[in-house]
């Protein structure tokens, strides 16, 4: 197989990226797309240049499809999932694996059990300066990595839908899973423990029970290394994620005000800055389908190469069950106000 022939269900903001990007990728070609509002997938698909569905089935006939990108709302992803599945397509599916603890141990068994490959869209992982950080991790250039901190501060609140915890998890899972996920990734290590606090004071909560617009959560690793994250829904000056990993010999600054860029501090080298990322342009910083562009893009190159030289991709199904378990741990302890256990 030179190419991989490639289908996309769910056509909101992400699936159409993911669209365009199965569309342009080197060895992808984008066959199809499926979205239950027939108008958005016909427009997609003549602006794309492929066929059109309204219903997943149909479109799993189409022997042009290799593999499957399901980018549907969270609550509704078990049925296309299992679709796939059921099908024996190679699957990418965008965070999380399922909107319940339940569902989400079902699907990934259901997948290990189908041997297809599944991938799972925590794009940060393909981010370059995320990338090289932890590069740089696994050589020992900051020593151990004892400490990590974040923010993830969206300029608005997302759809309603992800705002409601019990639709699309709120800042736990529709925010800070991305966290989570780059935390293990970066510090080597899980977590077990989980400490969080949040609050309402500036979103109009539009009557969602449990609604937050800003948390804390602070989390243990099993080795003892400790992590700090909050996460916002209207920084009004922009799209603003930063982080820190911090170690025995040296300290990784991942991203700034307005720019992309990885900071090397450490008693060898100093502070230093490569110039491998160039600041975004704009008086605010740009919302995260501008930052993300390029780490979108690549997740959908290693995808496909995945699938075609049949290798296993750096973000699979045991990566999605993890992070979901330390957001839902998260959930429990800012409702009960004491450390929950992972």
């Amino acid at each position: 197989m030179s190419d991989l022939g490639i289908g996309v269900v769910g056509l909101g903001r992400l699936g159409y990226v993911h669209a365009v990007n199965a569309a342009k990728a080197k060895r992808g070609r984008l066959v199809a797309v499926c979205d239950q509002q027939e108008d958005l997938a016909a427009s997609t698909a003549r602006e794309l240049g492929c066929s059109s569905y309204t219903d997943l089935n149909r479109m799993l006939e189409n022997q042009d499809i290799d593999a499957v990108c399901v980018v549907t709302p969270t609550a509704l992803h078990v049925d296309p999932i299992q679709a796939v599945v059921e099908a024996g397509k190679p699957l990418f599916c965008e965070k999380p694996l399922a909107s319940t603890l339940d569902d989400t141990l079902m699907l990934a068994q259901l997948i290990k059990q189908s041997g297809i490959l599944c991938q799972i869209g925590f794009h940060r992982r393909f981010d370059p300066p995320v990338a090289e950080a932890e590069a740089m991790i696994r050589e020992g250039i900051i020593g151990k990595p004892v400490f990590i901190s974040a923010f993830m501060r969206d300029p608005f609140p997302p759809p309603p839908w992800a705002c409601d915890p019990a639709r699309g998890g709120g800042l736990y899972i529709d925010f800070l899973l991305h966290d989570f996920d780059e935390a293990r990734f970066l510090m080597k290590d899980e977590v077990i423990s989980v400490y969080a606090e949040d609050t309402n004071l500036v979103v109009d909560a539009q009557g969602i029970k449990d609604f937050a617009d800003n948390a804390t959560v602070s989390l243990r690793f099993a080795g003892g290394a400790l992590g700090s994250f909050h996460a916002s829904m209207h920084a009004s000056y922009g799209y603003d994620v930063r982080a820190e990993v911090f170690g025995s010999e040296g300290n990784l600054i991942i991203g700034g005000l307005n720019r992309t860029e990885l900071t090397l501090c450490s008693s060898a080298k100093g502070i230093t800055k490569p110039e491998t990322f160039q600041p975004q342009q704009g008086g605010k910083i740009p919302h995260f389908m501008v930052r993300y562009r390029e780490a979108y893009e690549l997740e959908m190159e290693s995808f496909i190469e995945s699938v075609l030289g049949g290798t296993r991709p750096l973000v699979t199904e045991d990566d999605a069950v993890a992070a979901f378990k330390i957001a839902l741990a998260a959930g429990r302890s800012a409702r009960s106000h004491v450390p929950a256990q992972v």
